[in-house]
């Protein structure tokens, strides 16, 4: 990406530096990691075994532990490392709860935790094509590649994975990993809708995309959720004869259809059982998004 600064009619380029320390990149990512990555920050150069986790962190929205790790130069197989810190944090599971639950004075038991979404975020300032090869959607690892502009800029843009293709190999997890962690994509969500619902998944996500190009689509188990970067503003839950539109904020809607159902603090929801009802939420959608910016 070519940045400029504007002057009058003039622009002038503005040109990547470099990070003196992978220890200032994880400074300036820790102290931000709620802007950055919507993650609550736990603790920095967290042992377990022989391990030195650069950083822990919890995402509330998923109820999962993820980790950290900083590189100035990502040399080793992403694979292979991430696989070993999801092994070591499923192994002292105990251990990490019981710790988190003494630094931030919550009282979460072990069930109260989604294990199965943990995952491991490798931050460098460039990866290897290999790399990036490596990961697909069925990946539990993230890479983010940050850059530096001048003094005063900084950008974190995400590696997407390649799409999973027919044939291709993807390298399984072992130990607790391979048992434990579960990655869900989009295809596995549309499989489980009916045929009679699948036009009305195909729109709401057309909506959604089409609001910004800071709109991310994460698929869970039952539900698509849709973020910005500060806020999921709309989830679509999977239920057997219909699809629940639901507004983890929608409190704050204005029901002019009266169509909000709900009675929580904050969720409001839509309950879907055809295609020609999501004309009716599109408003609701935008609102919603509105609102998360």
């Amino acid at each position: 990406m070519n940045l400029f600064r504007i002057d009058g009619q003039k622009l002038f380029p503005i040109n990547e530096t470099s990070f003196d320390l992978e220890r200032e990149i994880q400074k300036i990512t820790e102290a931000n990691l709620k802007a950055i990555f919507g993650l609550e920050f736990v603790a920095s150069e967290y042992n377990l075994e022989n391990f030195s986790l650069d950083t822990l962190a919890f995402n509330k929205e998923t109820k999962a532990f993820e980790i950290i790790e900083f590189k100035k130069k990502q040399e080793l197989s992403v694979v292979d490392q991430g696989q070993a810190y999801l092994n070591v944090l499923l192994d002292h599971k105990e251990k990490v709860l019981l710790e988190y639950n003494e630094l931030k004075n919550t009282n979460f038991r072990l069930k109260d935790v989604d294990w199965s979404q943990a995952r491991v975020k490798f931050i460098a300032p460039e990866f290897t094509r290999y790399q990036k090869r490596a990961l697909n959607l069925k990946s539990p690892f993230e890479l983010y590649e940050v850059k530096k502009y001048g003094l005063d800029i900084i950008g974190y843009e995400r590696v997407q994975p390649l799409a999973s293709r027919v044939g291709q190999q993807i390298s399984p997890l072992a130990g607790k990993a391979g048992k434990e962690i579960r990655v869900y994509t989009r295809e596995d969500f549309i499989a489980r809708v009916q045929p009679l619902l699948k036009d009305a998944v195909r729109i709401v996500e057309e909506i959604a995309s089409e609001l910004g190009s800071d709109v991310e689509e994460v698929a869970g188990q039952k539900s698509i959720s849709f973020k910005t970067k500060k806020t999921t503003f709309l989830q679509m839950w999977l239920y057997k004869d219909y699809l629940q539109i639901y507004f983890p904020h929608g409190d704050v809607l204005l029901d002019t259809k009266k169509l909000l159902k709900g009675t929580g603090k904050t969720g409001r929801f839509i309950n879907i059982s055809s295609v020609d009802k999501i004309a009716e939420v599109e408003d609701y959608i935008k609102q919603a998004y509105r609102n998360s910016l």
